[in-house]
């Protein structure tokens, strides 16, 4: 019989992603994970693996968490570009909060490690066409998707990426706003 654990996995998961969300990959030492999830290393990659393991899997679980809530907010209004206009204004909130200069992790996993790392990059480009799958779900509003719809979602994607990286660079909040205006003006109204 197994012996019962003495911590909670998606608790130290969790503290894993945040150390890795917030200095990234090269950025993070082993010594910082043990500290966030206070596990020793014998435990840490006897739960997580390596420390590449260990990043798949916090990368894993924003997807799960982060990016789930984030289409959550697409999908709870019809309309597309009220739609959108809630995802970019819960990024400005989220700057004006205390902790909302860490950008979005996919975003920082993108730039920080696909060129180097192959089973990362793999993992991230999956992610990003999953997330604009969830794009092209919420311009179609529920009617057949379209190739112009298709083709904006890609658009809206690298603008969503962008304003997450400047509102993690220390943009001030009206000027992501007028960035968020913008990709908003590219929304037709879906006259359906």
């Amino acid at each position: 019989m197994g012996r019962t654990k003495l911590y909670d996995p998606q608790s130290a998961l969790s503290a894993i992603k945040m150390q890795f969300w917030q200095n990234g990959f090269e950025g993070t030492s082993l010594h910082d994970l043990e500290v966030a999830s206070a596990l020793p290393k014998q435990t840490l990659y006897r739960e997580f693996g390596d420390k590449q393991q260990m990043y798949l899997k916090a990368l894993g679980d924003y997807e799960r968490t982060e990016i789930r809530d984030a289409a959550r907010i697409l999908a709870s209004v019809l309309d597309p570009k009220k739609a959108f206009a809630a995802l970019f204004e819960a990024i400005i909130d989220e700057v004006e909060s205390s902790d909302g200069r860490r950008g979005c992790f996919l975003c920082n996993a993108s730039a920080d490690r696909t060129s180097i790392d192959h089973e990362i990059g793999i993992q991230v480009a999956a992610m990003l066409e999953r997330w604009r799958q969830t794009f092209q779900k919420a311009l179609s509003a529920g009617q057949d998707v379209e190739q112009q719809e298709n083709e904006l979602s890609g658009t809206l994607l690298a603008g969503y990426i962008g304003l997450r990286i400047l509102a993690r660079s220390g943009s001030p909040p009206h000027r992501l706003r007028g960035v968020a205006e913008q990709l908003l003006s590219l929304i037709p109204q879906l006259s359906r």
